[in-house]
């Protein structure tokens, strides 16, 4: 009744309403998308700035880690018995009466040498247990072993004591002919796997992978040293992580802190027993 009054019409007035409400609608649907998608961009850049930093972060962790650690021990236990052993001194006549009793009991040989401060020698006495590990995620690749012998002086044996049978044990993983001299050798596998005298050698050429959830590396390793001497040694393996730059690690010392250890057998002066197979102590005292 006012619209007519006052001489409007009145669809004229509903349509503008209708459209004022309209733009309203249209202007409010507007301002809530572009929030959205303002949030939304937001959102994705500060998501996206957290993933770098996440990674940043990840990568100086990563780089951090070691590319391996290892643990070096001795390839026999203390319990084990063993078949060679020396002495650094001449055995007494008494002491020479009670070996004799002791026939080719391995164990009371060990005990009988192991009161009197002597060690076992030879292939296993001599080798040690190396396991690798690394927490890296990158992989981790070694490639290569080479050995040194170091700080070497002469043999203090004086007496050895043996009752192993002939032939080579192949059993070792790498071994290295080391030389009193110093010079670094590479590692050798033997090609045959059953004992035999005179085994061929061929280059260790096995690829350790460590990292990235590998399995431990593990290897046995045995020094031989020809020489009388007594040497300490080390080992060195050459590595790379994410087939990278070709590094290099020496390890010198066993777990429990003392050195690697390696005895070359004969020399003169030394006084010689061995169980023979007639099941007789054979005697070869030192040439005077």
């Amino acid at each position: 009744m006012l619209e007519q009054l006052s001489g409007q019409d009145p669809a004229r007035g509903r349509k503008r309403a209708f459209r004022a409400i309209a733009v309203t609608c249209v202007v409010a649907l507007v301002s809530i998308v572009g929030g959205f998608e303002v949030s939304h961009w937001l959102e994705n850049r500060h998501s996206q700035g957290d993933a770098k930093r996440d990674d940043h972060n990840a990568d100086v962790i990563e780089d951090a880690k070691k590319p391996f650690d290892w643990k070096m021990n001795p390839g026999l236990s203390d319990e084990e018995p063993w078949t060679s052993w020396v002495l650094d001194r001449r055995l007494t006549p008494a002491e020479q009466a009670e070996l004799k009793g002791l026939r080719d009991d391995r164990k009371a040989i060990w005990d009988f040498v192991k009161k009197r401060g002597g060690w076992r020698v030879a292939m296993a006495a001599d080798s040690y247990k190396l396991q690798l590990t690394s927490e890296k995620q990158k992989a981790v690749v070694v490639t290569q072993l080479a050995a040194r012998a170091v700080n070497c002086r002469p043999s203090p044996v004086k007496t050895s004591i043996s009752i192993g049978a002939g032939g080579t044990e192949v059993w070792d993983n790498a071994h290295f002919n080391l030389t009193a001299d110093g010079s670094s050798v590479p590692a050798l596998v033997f090609k045959q796997k059953e004992a035999t005298d005179s085994p061929e050698e061929a280059p260790f050429e096995k690829v350790v992978s460590l990292g990235g959830a590998q399995s431990p590396g593990f290897l046995i390793l045995t020094p031989f040293l020809t020489a009388p001497k007594l040497c300490d040694w080390s080992v060195s393996l050459k590595y790379n992580v994410n087939s990278g730059k070709t590094q290099s690690q020496t390890i010198a010392k066993d777990d429990d802190g003392g050195p690697l250890r390696v005895t070359g057998l004969r020399g003169e002066g030394v006084d010689s027993w061995e169980w023979s197979a007639a099941g007789t102590w054979v005697h070869s005292p030192p040439v005077s």
